[in-house]
């Protein structure tokens, strides 16, 4: 299914390219491009196909994601900010699950701020708040947000089994979008503040990561925040592709003033290019490696060990900063020429300084990892999840 995938995207890539402009303009994916992925399914990779999705594996979703990336990293944003809500299906109910994803058009955006009051009424939740940053909501048909729980006037304090923090599912219509993405990187993925005021929210549709899951498939089981993790570092594979074609391509037209070489030319850039590309390729094939020795674990229900999950998380996040430094290389190695924003150089800087501003590709993650890599247990939770 994997290459057939990435072959779909290779075919929307011109109706992604030919929108771009609108994209940018509007801070938000246009509608051909929108509809293009609502018919190839590309956000519903993550859904079991009795839900209605692919059923992807997360080994073939990356290269989708890296694909996407190539030809627009805000498409390539939405797409896989999509996949979360997809996996936190794993919690709720079949008949839940219809009720959200049973729309084959649907998409989803989401949030994982604990920036929400959840206030227990009943058997439901009475939901508050503002979040930030919530990629893909204009196009959105439910979102998923983060709330801390409040139970006869105080914050919920967490037990073993329990957590005070829950994901409620709100459908798009009772959410007021507000206005704020006004960004240079990933200006397409329209990341808006979206508000509840009051929005009553059954019990059963609301989620926790301490919750079990109801899928005993390889999906139910695999492990959401790692491999979420991957798929940013894949993102960033195709954005640092992309930047160093748009100078290769460069190279052939790009004349410098005497006496100095012309960019294609010139030594110091040949060594430049060829150490980003080996770089980039390397990074590729050491996630792939890692991840797909936990997706072989999950596929086998074996369990997945702190190594394991470890050189995951390692792998992701050193892939995401050795592709910004060769971004980086190739935006100062191209000049002026960097500078304007019909530049795919330009793009590629703009999207890749805003991709590793996500949570998940910062460096705790790293020390994470290396606490296990010195016999030591993991501080954080999420390094499980």
């Amino acid at each position: 299914m994997g290459d057939g995938l990435v072959e779909i995207v290779r075919s929307l890539r011109s109706v992604i390219v030919d929108n771009r402009d609108e994209t940018e303009a509007n801070r938000q994916l246009s509608e051909p491009i929108v509809n293009a992925l609502i018919e190839a399914q590309l956000c519903r990779m993550a859904l079991p196909a009795d839900d209605g999705g692919l059923e992807t594996s997360p080994v073939d979703a990356m290269a989708v994601y890296e694909e996407l990336a190539v030809a627009e990293a805000s498409v390539a944003w939405v797409v896989w900010n999509n996949s979360l809500a997809c996996w936190w299906s794993r919690f709720l109910t079949p008949q839940v699950r219809q009720e959200i994803f049973g729309d084959p058009r649907g998409l989803y955006a989401n949030s994982t701020r604990p920036s929400g009051i959840a206030v227990v009424e009943g058997d439901s939740y009475r939901v508050s708040g503002r979040w930030g940053v919530v990629s893909g909501c204009m196009h959105a048909k439910w979102i998923p947000v983060m709330c801390v729980i409040e139970r006869d006037g105080q914050i919920d304090i967490a037990r073993p089994d329990v957590s005070r923090v829950r994901v409620m599912f709100a459908p798009r219509s009772s959410f007021e979008i507000i206005d704020t993405w006004n960004v240079g990187g990933l200006r397409g993925t329209g990341s808006h503040d979206a508000v509840l005021v009051g929005e009553l929210v059954p019990a059963n549709r609301s989620v926790s990561f301490k919750d079990q899951s109801l899928m005993d498939s390889p999906l139910g089981r695999v492990p959401v925040t790692a491999t979420m993790a991957a798929g940013c570092a894949f993102m960033c594979l195709g954005v640092a592709r992309a930047a160093i074609e748009a100078v290769v391509e460069l190279g052939r037209t790009k004349v410098s003033p005497d006496p100095s070489p012309d960019l294609r030319d010139s030594a110091s850039t040949q060594a430049t290019i060829a150490r980003a590309a080996t770089t980039v390729d390397a990074m590729r094939e050491r996630l792939y490696t890692t991840y797909t020795r936990l997706w072989g674990n999950v596929e086998a229900h074996e369990p997945v060990t702190p190594e394991v999950l470890g050189d995951v998380w390692a792998a992701s996040v050193t892939t995401a900063l050795e592709c910004r430094d060769a971004v980086s290389k190739m935006y100062a190695m191209a000049g002026t020429s960097s500078l304007y924003v019909d530049s795919p150089i330009e793009r590629a800087h703009r999207d890749i300084h805003a991709m590793l501003q996500h949570v998940i590709t910062q460096p705790l993650w790293l020390e994470e990892a290396g606490r296990v890599k010195l016999g030591l247990e993991p501080t954080t939770p999420m390094f499980f999840i």
